[in-house]
This record gives C-alpha cells, structure tokens and sequence, in this order.
C-alpha cells in the first residue's frame, strides 16, 4: 500500500504499508500532517538565510505545460507554507533542507520559483517551461544541459519521521550521486550524510 509518492525526477524516500490495518493508520496521519518530511534541493543562486514561504499555490493557466503550479490568489488556489534553510554553498548554487507544513503538488518547486531560487535541473519551474515540452519531444539534449545543468530536478527526499503518527520510525536516504557529484563539481564543501 503506497502511502507517500514522490514526483518523476525527485529521488529519496516512499512509504509503502505491508498490510492494510497499516496502511489505514499511515494513510490517516498522512491526510491528518501527523508526520515530518524533509527534502535536499540544489537551488539556483545562493540563497543566504532561513526563509519560510506562505503563499498560496493554484494552477498556472498561462503555462504552456497543463501540469505546472504557480503562486496565486485566483481560482483554485490553496494555502502552501514551505521552509528553506541553506545547509552548504558554492557559486551559483545552494544546497538547502527543505521542510513543509502543506502538501501541495510541486509546493517545493514552485515555492522555489517564486523565490527567485528555481531548483536546479526542473525542466518545469526552471528557466523556461518550454525546455520540458523540448524534453518530451527530443529527449535529453546538448541545449537543455546549458540551460538546466542536470538532467533531472535536484530534489530528494532525505527524512521521513513517522513519530507524530505514533509510530517509532524514521527514515533517511542519503544524497544520491548524481546530485552530490553535482555539488562537488560546483565546488561545493561538505555535503550532509
């Protein structure tokens, strides 16, 4: 029973329930926030201090890509609060914790636009909207590795803390390499374990 997804490109932690009274109980502390996510992203730009995002989140009906969000009042739009806080820098990009009290499809990504901090690699929220209908036309090419640096969106899952359910579980999944070898190639320092 799947209790937790995550989006195509993001990697880390999904929460599967091995049977069904179980996955009753996941499935209610999930729609009642009885538990704690948290994220890595690789932001563009370097973000300096904590900030905490509330702004709502409906979709965006100017985007060329159906699925896309964005920050508005208008329609269908619902309240969103996300957290960043720089855990390492290097020039040109952060490395950020990212923890959020709603769960809001593509709330990360679309927080980060606002922000001014696209994540790196989001074909969607990044430079361009456009880049992902390239993407889905002609695959992964020399032009979208200028513009968007890796080929997936860096963001993962890292901590999934299932306390506030009740439960004595807590799950970690490191960095991927991917988006760690990206960072030290940036010149980042020390990465989180």
């Amino acid at each position: 029973h799947l209790i937790f997804r995550l989006d195509r490109e993001t990697s880390g932690l999904v929460l599967f329930a091995k049977d069904a009274p179980m996955a009753r109980r996941l499935q209610m502390a999930a729609q009642e926030r009885r538990y704690a996510k948290a994220y890595l992203v690789v932001l563009v730009g370097e973000l300096l201090a904590k900030v905490t995002v509330d702004q709502p989140l409906g979709p965006d009906l100017e985007s060329p890509v159906l699925v896309k969000s964005r920050v508005t009042t208008e329609g269908a739009s619902q309240r969103a609060i996300t957290h960043f806080e720089p855990v390492s820098r290097a020039p040109g990009i952060t490395l950020a914790r990212v923890v959020t009290d709603t769960g809001r499809k593509h709330q990360i990504r679309a927080h980060a636009q606002w922000l001014g901090y696209p994540v790196v690699g989001d074909k969607i929220y990044g430079p361009d909207p456009r880049l992902f209908l390239d993407f889905i036309e002609h695959g992964w090419t020399a032009a979208l590795a200028d513009r968007l640096w890796l080929s997936r969106q860096a963001l993962h899952c890292a901590e999934i803390d299932l306390s506030l359910a009740g439960l004595d579980y807590r799950f970690s999944a490191r960095l991927p390499e991917d988006i760690a070898a990206f960072c030290r190639e940036r010149g980042m320092g020390e990465l989180p374990e």
